[in-house]
């Protein structure tokens, strides 16, 4: 028990940030009325945002190009959990959520300056620690998802979803093979000839 309480790296300074921010964030995205995503919408957006953010920034910007450090660079805690994938999949739904076309570069700007401001803080608590990254690097990845990417995510979600595009059960094209027409007395007449 005592391994798996280091393991969750709760002694790291600032730990305390992430840990507060992804409980609030996960309350919200519970609570809030749901406007354009449903519970649907909203697990697929989480596992895919999730995914996505652990593995650029983990493995990708973390590990790889190693310009930054989130806790303790030796363990994978809960705070990391929380900065990698609870915090940007809450915000990716919530952005969804309340996304409208027509104020779409308000709510770019808006979900850009909150997800610098959670980085910075991030950093100004200690628990983030850069190694040649600036928090400024990543206004434009928060561009380009926020004004591009998770706005095409939320029409393939609602096109694949949307009850239009799937048939109903009573309009599905019929196939040459209907069980409904089928003649059983002529399946065994065509099956066994006469014997003369």
């Amino acid at each position: 028990m005592e391994n798996f309480i280091q393991r969750l790296d709760l002694q790291g300074s600032g730990i305390w940030f992430p840990l507060i921010m992804g409980t609030i964030a996960l309350a919200f995205v519970i609570l809030m009325p749901k406007r354009q995503l449903k519970w649907r919408g909203i697990y697929l957006t989480f596992g895919v945002i999730g995914y996505v953010a652990v593995m650029l920034d983990v493995f990708f910007v973390g590990e790889y190009l190693d310009v930054f450090d989130i806790g303790d660079p030796y363990l994978e805690g809960i705070g990391d959990l929380m900065s990698y994938a609870i915090i940007p999949s809450c915000l990716a739904v919530i952005f969804l959520n309340y996304f409208n076309q027509s104020q779409k570069w308000f709510h770019v700007t808006l979900f850009i300056v909150i997800s610098f401001t959670f980085e910075w803080v991030l950093t100004q608590v200690g628990y983030m620690k850069l190694k040649g990254w600036q928090n400024y690097y990543s206004i434009p990845v928060y561009f380009v998802v926020y004004s591009m990417w998770l706005p095409w995510h939320l029409k393939l979600i609602q096109q694949r979803y949307d009850e239009t595009t799937i048939p109903a059960p009573n309009k599905i094209n019929e196939s040459r093979f209907n069980i409904n027409k089928l003649d059983v007395g002529k399946m065994f007449s065509l099956s066994r000839k006469k014997v003369k």
